[in-house]
């Protein structure tokens, strides 16, 4: 049982990142389709018909309005950059070209490698004001989120991060059913990143202080 979810699991993420790919190279490789993808940003589905000709093949003929949304959400999150940044990186220089697992790394993680590529100098306002930010992100509905993900992304960008959108997009697509599950893994990994050299480093302390000096005896 566990094998088969995790090979549906695998299956969702490969469509997803390419999904993730097509709608890169339609950034860098058609303006017209960048500037109609890029207006969607923060908009639900009935306000986006310029959108419906680079997603609609992606849906299932079975509607589900919040399924659906998270699609054209993440199809103008990865628009939503000036036109010369898009066309300065390689169209598949993306998670889609990695090898498929069966999870990416959560926006959580996304938010402190953030803080962590902030300079020196910031990193403790940053750490706060970002923390902030993610419980604000886990306590919204589905329409809350979506108005305060293009704001949290910008911010990423400042800092030469980016989300795994093949992830954040099977996560919105379960955000309904799903949120505080998700949520929990935000934060989650957000502590893990966040602290992970100041943990790996305390456990290499620890390990060196249980190691007997040579001539001691051990009881």
């Amino acid at each position: 049982m566990t094998e088969d979810r995790d090979a549906a699991a695998r299956a969702r993420r490969a469509e997803h990142q390419s999904f993730v790919r097509e709608i890169r190279q339609l950034c860098a490789g058609n303006p017209g389709a960048h500037a109609r993808l890029r207006r969607g940003v923060g908009k639900d589905i009935d306000q986006v018909a310029g959108m419906h000709e680079f997603i609609a093949h992606w849906l299932p003929d079975k509607r589900n309005r919040e399924r659906d949304r998270a699609y054209y959400a993440v199809a103008a999150l990865i628009a939503d950059q000036p036109r010369h940044v898009v066309r300065g990186r390689p169209a598949d220089d993306t998670e889609a070209e990695q090898p498929i697992g069966t999870y990416g790394p959560s926006f959580g993680r996304t938010l402190a490698e953030s803080v962590l590529n902030s300079p020196a100098q910031e990193r403790s306002r940053r750490r706060d004001s970002t923390r902030r930010r993610l419980d604000l992100l886990v306590r919204q509905s589905p329409t809350g989120l979506h108005r305060y993900l293009p704001p949290a992304t910008r911010l990423l960008r400042q800092y030469g991060t980016e989300p795994d959108w093949a992830q954040l997009l099977s996560d919105l697509t379960r955000w309904p059913w799903n949120a505080a599950d998700i949520g929990s893994r935000w934060q989650q990994d957000y502590f893990r990143a966040l602290h992970r050299d100041e943990w790996k480093k305390k456990d290499q302390t620890d390990a060196a202080q249980a190691v007997p000096e040579p001539g001691s005896s051990s009881v």
